[in-house]
């Protein structure tokens, strides 16, 4: 706890993002003993770890570093402004410029401050007004202005070839017709056109034309970019790989998908296997689903990627398993594997290798009658919170 004597009482959860321990030490040090301005600091080394946690919430500001080790400058700061767009932002960085200063105000920083020219009583005092500003700005927005955004859920294999886009093409068609709300399913596997194949679909338009006309963005534009899919869902495809330079601008497809959320009720993303774009991806996800085939041999990747995700900070009660039995089958039950993992198996999907091939051949979904529908209909009951009586 850090605390400033020359200011009201106010009690401001902090969330220092630095990779340099030194220096978060500092920080600490500058507002230590007394009285008034309560700083209840949380430090993270990294820009990845600052999204993840960040996701969980119950943070009132953000002070952060702009050389990140997995950031790029400025492009941090568009990232985390797109992670928590109504918290305030104050950077804190060696990067004496000016230009770069005013960019980062320009950007949405409520302040830039040097770190050799800051004394603890300037810091307390930045934070302070920084949160103070942002309050007064949030009291001041008229209710009718103010738009609640749209979950956010993933689906990530724990390897590739088990079915996590035939997952989460399913359950974004169930999730629209059991909730009648408006949803997204998006393609954000690195590998591209995945969703596109599966449906048998494809557009000129895609999710990379999208993230680089980010000022073009609107609802006008959007509904020109998305495609029709199947039964009212809307599609967002990526019809060919991310570049290497596409999957670092993490920043833009973040803008991307809060755009999204301000318009629909539910956004469904297929990520793919793990990677560092996938993973700067989970922060802002309300669930992530973790699919798995039902194979002792596939333990291990399994409890490799919950712990990477949980070393990187995603609470475990967001990650969920799906075991896929498609491909595969093996003695062990699904609740032996989800205590070896450590994960609840929120669905465990029937073997129907032959409706598959013919659904992939033909370009339509399984039946609504078939075994697997009706176990990703119920997957997407729990996750809408809904009674299945009362889904349309």
């Amino acid at each position: 706890m850090t605390s400033s004597t020359d200011l009201p009482e106010v009690s401001v959860r902090v969330l220092h993002i630095e990779d340099d321990p030194g220096d978060a030490t500092l920080v600490r040090k500058m507002h230590s003993g007394g009285q008034g301005a309560q700083f209840h600091v949380e430090w993270v080394q990294a820009l990845l770890s600052g999204m993840i946690r960040l996701g969980r919430g119950e943070i009132d500001l953000v002070l952060m570093e702009l050389s990140l080790p997995d950031g790029q400058g400025l492009e941090s700061l568009t990232a985390i402004r797109s992670c928590a767009p109504n918290l305030p932002v104050v950077i804190l960085t060696n990067l004496d410029d000016a230009s770069i200063a005013n960019e980062a105000v320009r950007c949405g920083a409520q302040d830039y401050l040097i770190k050799k020219e800051l004394s603890g009583g300037a810091l307390a005092r930045s934070l302070y007004h920084a949160t103070l500003r942002q309050r007064s700005q949030a009291a001041t927005l008229r209710p009718e202005t103010q738009r609640s955004l749209g979950k956010a859920v993933g689906f990530l294999g724990a390897k590739g070839g088990v079915g996590t886009t035939t997952i989460a093409c399913h359950f974004g068609v169930e999730l629209k017709q059991r909730t009648g709300s408006r949803v997204l399913l998006a393609d954000l596997d690195v590998s591209g056109g995945s969703v596109g194949f599966l449906m048998k679909l494809a557009s000129e338009n895609t999710l990379q034309e999208v993230a680089n006309n980010l000022d073009r963005l609107d609802e006008n534009y959007w509904n020109k970019m998305v495609l029709r899919g199947p039964e009212g869902l809307d599609l967002l495809l990526s019809q060919r790989p991310l570049s290497v330079e596409e999957q670092a601008n993490t920043q833009r497809v973040w803008r991307v998908f809060e755009f999204a959320r301000s318009i629909y009720q539910w956004v469904v993303m297929d990520l793919g296997c793990l990677n560092p774009f996938a993973a700067s991806l989970v922060a802002g996800l309300s669930d992530l689903f973790l699919t798995a085939p039902l194979d002792m041999a596939d333990l291990y990747e399994v409890k490799r990627v919950v712990s990477r995700l949980a070393e990187a900070g995603l609470n475990r009660s967001r990650m969920h398993l799906i075991v896929n039995q498609t491909f595969r089958a093996s003695d062990i039950s699904p609740v032996e594997l989800g205590k070896m993992v450590g994960l609840p198996v929120d669905a465990f999907l029937p073997e129907c290798r032959s409706e598959m091939l013919e659904a992939s051949t033909s370009g339509k979904l399984l039946s609504v009658d078939s075994n697997f529908r009706r176990q990703i209909g119920r997957l997407a009951e729990n996750v809408a919170g809904i009674d299945p009586t009362q889904a349309t």
